[in-house]
């Protein structure tokens, strides 16, 4: 064993290093979107999905909006949401201004507050579900999400932080997501 990697050090070669997950039993979610590569930065923001921390039924997604423009940019409100299933068809789901009551995390509930995001910054929110169910509805599963920062901003397709991972925003027959405001 130690040969062998003695052997991989003389050539050069260097195993791939994964980062590890953020909180404690979180796993990355992929939310494909049909172009490859790093998407464009021709709107001047680039939304990334995060960490999906589960526990008992309740999903909470982070997402951040980087500033990769050249102007500074103002969010003052909600990421404005719509979620998608696999073949890219909007789900009857309710998109709810922070918790609706899902659950109760700290900061989720926070009042929108300006913030002006400069070139370079990020901004960030989450998202939160519950994947239980409640009726005999069949499960809504999110498998894409079509965001912008602001009412009337220009929608993106969320970019995931691994595509080697299939995740789904699996809201069970709940039909309901919160949306945090955006935060520093």
């Amino acid at each position: 064993m130690l040969a062998a990697l003695a052997g991989l050090a003389g050539c050069g070669a260097r195993p791939d290093v994964r980062p590890l997950p953020e909180p404690a039993g979180a796993q990355p979610v992929s939310l494909a979107t049909p172009t490859s590569g790093e998407p464009s930065c021709a709107t001047g923001l680039r939304f990334i999905s995060g960490y999906t921390d589960a526990a008992m039924g309740l999903r909470v997604m982070s997402v951040e909006v980087v500033n990769c423009g050249t102007q500074p940019v103002e969010l003052n409100g909600y990421p404005q949401v719509k979620l998608l299933d696999e073949h890219w068809q909007p789900l009857a789901v309710e998109i709810i201004n922070g918790s609706g009551g899902i659950a109760v995390v700290g900061g989720f509930d926070d009042a929108p507050q300006p913030i002006v995001v400069q070139p370079g910054e990020s901004a960030k929110s989450a998202f939160m579900w519950r994947n239980t169910y409640t009726s005999d509805e069949p499960p809504q599963v999110g498998s894409h999400v079509d965001i912008a920062a602001a009412p009337g901003g220009a929608v993106q397709s969320l970019l995931p932080v691994s595509p080697q991972r299939d995740i789904h925003i699996d809201l069970g027959s709940t039909g309901r997501m919160g949306v945090r405001a955006w935060y520093r």
